[in-house]
């Protein structure tokens, strides 16, 4: 009876886990151009990790991301969805996967 209960213990945990796994965000190449084609919120901008001067985003339509650069002394904060003043700008650890 315990090797029963086992079974489906592990049986469920098998499918949660799958599940969970299909509805969970696709982790971006955090030094590269975005894949587009897994982005569904096109207003998201995507941060560029090696120049904080720029940032990437998604046109709806679009396979290929465009790549952004922010107006003179302010630098893309990617939690704040906007570029900032360069005294306001600070680093963050990047999303790995």
């Amino acid at each position: 009876m315990q090797k029963v209960s086992l079974i489906a213990i592990l049986l469920v945990a098998c499918i949660a886990f799958a599940a969970a796994g299909k509805a969970r965000y696709h982790g971006q190449d955090i030094y590269a151009e975005p894949d587009c084609s897994i982005v569904s919120d096109y207003s998201r901008m995507f941060r560029d990790i090696s120049d904080p001067t720029h940032y990437w985003i998604c046109p709806e339509g679009q396979e290929k991301a465009d790549y952004i650069q922010c107006p003179p002394n302010y630098a893309f904060m990617e939690k704040e969805q906007m570029c900032v003043v360069w005294e306001s700008w600070h680093w963050v650890e990047p999303y790995t996967k």
